[in-house]
């Protein structure tokens, strides 16, 4: 009996969570939500929405970990793969800036965009909530949101380090920068992979150029000398 009520627990909490990214899915925010109508959409009591979440910013936390925990880890071992293959693959012999082969950074690059734009057309309504809440009422989520950008651009900058992607020589700090703005970039452009099916081929190749031209620019500036970072 016990096991039976932790399953029916979880469902009701999931189904709330479904309920919601359902209800915000057509331009509104979490805060309009209101319980009782959670609960119709979920097929619930209302009160059952209590059994599991304080409130509504409750719910959205668990929202935004769900969406980051199935996203995070999968990026990073992708690009780590890449990195690895690329290391003799075909593109070994490609252009070099600075003694940075840009070909393994283009195929890292490439893998990178595909896997994360995937995400988002199996995850639309979850990416869409996001987007939104990224500019949201709600100071709670807003710092979440920016704390799982900040976590996601950490890691994108750890494996650029790691695998040498951009020379040894630039600042580690400088290479976060442009990690966490393409990765605030790469949200952007999600809301129209996701509203123009049509353009996903132009939005995916617009994306990759945008990443190589920002490191590239990295990498230029840095050499100048003119790579400045705030105090």
């Amino acid at each position: 009996m016990v096991l039976g009520r932790a399953t029916m627990t979880v469902s009701g909490k999931q189904l709330l969570l479904e309920a919601a990214l359902r209800l915000t899915s057509s331009n509104r925010s979490l805060d309009s939500l209101g319980i009782r109508e959670l609960a119709r959409e979920a097929g619930l009591n209302p009160n059952t929405f209590y059994r599991h979440f304080t409130n509504i910013d409750d719910l959205g936390l668990t929202a935004i970990h769900q969406l980051a925990a199935k996203l995070r880890q999968p990026l990073r071992d992708l690009r780590r793969e890449a990195a690895s293959r690329a290391e003799g693959g075909d593109h070994a012999g490609g252009p070099a800036l600075f003694g940075i082969n840009l070909g393994r950074g283009r195929r890292v690059c490439h893998q990178t965009v595909v896997l994360f734009f995937d995400f988002v057309a199996g995850n639309p309504q979850a990416i869409m909530l996001g987007v939104r809440e990224l500019q949201g009422p709600s100071a709670v989520l807003r710092e979440a949101l920016h704390r799982v950008i900040s976590e996601l651009a950490t890691d994108m900058a750890e494996d650029i380090i790691e695998f040498e992607l951009l020379p040894k020589s630039v600042d580690a700090q400088a290479i976060e920068q442009v990690a966490k703005l393409i990765t605030r970039n790469l949200l952007q452009m999600s809301l129209d992979y996701i509203n123009q099916p049509e353009q996903r081929d132009s939005i995916r190749a617009l994306a990759e150029e945008q990443v190589v031209m920002l490191f590239t620019g990295a990498m230029v500036l840095h050499e100048a000398g003119q790579l400045k970072l705030p105090v």
